[in-house]
């Protein structure tokens, strides 16, 4: 699911995640689009300090989690720290090990670096991506080759909790003049590619995906998931709940 280019691509987070974690709370990351202009960005939204309440999407998506629990991108852990709080088993997997640190610095009970790759033959009975995780799959197919390795990882009738955004839906709304602009019958509006900077760090260009509602579910069927949107949110972004039934 991740490659050594999109890890090195992610280096200036985990770098800024490392410094918000040992004192420095005004660090700022800018993030690098092909969308629109470069965005400077609080560490802390990624971080997730235990002190500020979660975004609706997150609460409601940590009440979706059952039985047991990998959180698949789990940045510093702060879904992790929840869901054990609340007495769930979890199991945390990221690909910075500058995030693995931290969540063990946290409390986290099982942080593990990598991918799915870290769990091989392990099986859970919800796979949580949020902030925009399920991204990391880059474009739609790559998308329709995660979610028909995810069922090696679930128990029978075993859920994906992610959210996405439908990214024409939030254009439309705040810049239509650069929906029709990127209109392109040859690439999915949804991919798009994104870069990181932090001080004097950049890291390279990386692929990534917000895919709207129809378009998961039409992938998420054929790989043998039901879909369901659970919630939607600002910016066209919403929760959803795919449920694996096996044949």
């Amino acid at each position: 699911m991740t490659d050594p280019e999109s890890s090195a691509g992610w280096a200036p987070l985990g770098t800024a995640l490392l410094d918000f974690h040992r004192g420095d709370t005004g660090a700022v990351i800018v993030v690098l689009s092909d969308l629109w202009e470069d965005e400077a960005t609080p560490v802390g939204a990624y971080y997730r300090p235990l002190e500020q309440d979660l975004p609706m999407l997150e609460r409601e998506a940590l009440d979706l989690c059952v039985g047991r629990v990998l959180d698949l991108g789990a940045g510093a852990g702060r879904h992790a720290l929840d869901l054990q709080e609340a007495g769930t088993s979890v199991v945390a997997v990221d690909p910075l090990t500058e995030a693995v640190e931290i969540m063990r610095d946290r409390g986290v009970v099982d942080p593990r670096l990598g991918d799915l790759g870290a769990v091989t033959g392990e099986r859970f009975d919800t796979v949580l991506m949020l902030m925009h995780g399920l991204g990391i799959v880059g474009d739609l197919r790559g998308l329709g080759s995660f979610l028909e390795e995810l069922p090696n990882h679930l128990n029978p009738g075993g859920r994906l909790v992610c959210d996405s955004a439908d990214l024409a839906t939030a254009l439309r709304d705040e810049a239509p003049e650069l929906l029709d602009e990127l209109s392109n019958p040859d690439r999915y509006l949804g991919e798009v590619e994104f870069g990181l900077r932090y001080g004097r760090l950049e890291g390279p260009r990386y692929p990534w995906i917000f895919v709207d509602p129809e378009a998961l579910e039409i992938v998420a069927d054929a790989a043998g998931f039901d879909m369901k949107v659970a919630a939607g949110g600002e910016r066209g972004s919403y929760l959803a709940v795919l449920t694996h039934s096996p044949t």
